[in-house]
């Protein structure tokens, strides 16, 4: 937890409070819990993977839903995709760290990290008629990217 402490002191983007609570949930289902800065490095990024398929499964119902119009569902889509590619460049950030290739992994998360982005703000495009139903997961895809990010930025600095 002190990762979190020094990582939300660097990136003005981090929750510290969101950072302890995901990473507190996580180590509560790790085993062996991490050791090292290298470790939680790897964690948190499974951390964003687990969550991207999370929102896979949430957005495939969502489509499913028949009270939504068109444009809704047409964002949908559009996320859904978004997040579906969010997969590999998470498999391909995972491959880039444990071979120590930083820089690409930290371009692979920052990809990623603009997918929730992108997804959010679509809603906002056809204005004051859609709310985003995703709002509040795309918040937490971000926060865990940025976990992700600052945790390699840390060990950047540490390797």
């Amino acid at each position: 937890l002190q990762s979190c402490k020094e990582a939300s002191k660097n990136d003005p983007n981090l929750s510290y409070d969101f950072c302890v609570a995901s990473l507190e949930e996580a180590l509560s289902k790790c085993h062996p819990p991490p050791t090292n800065l290298e470790d939680l490095v790897g964690m948190s990024i499974n951390l964003s993977k687990s969550n991207v398929t999370n929102m896979v499964s949430i957005i495939s119902n969502l489509l499913k839903n028949k009270t939504f119009d068109q444009y809704t569902k047409a964002c949908l889509k559009d996320c859904f995709d978004l997040y579906s590619d969010s997969l590999s460049a998470l498999d391909d950030a995972v491959v880039a760290f444990k071979s120590k290739d930083l820089d690409t992994a930290s371009i692979n998360l920052s990809a990623t990290l603009d997918n929730s982005v992108t997804c959010e703000d679509q809603f906002k495009d056809k204005k004051g008629e859609t709310s985003s139903p995703l709002t509040k997961e795309n918040n937490v895809y971000f926060q865990l990217n940025v976990i992700s990010l600052a945790f390699i930025q840390m060990f950047r600095q540490h390797y």
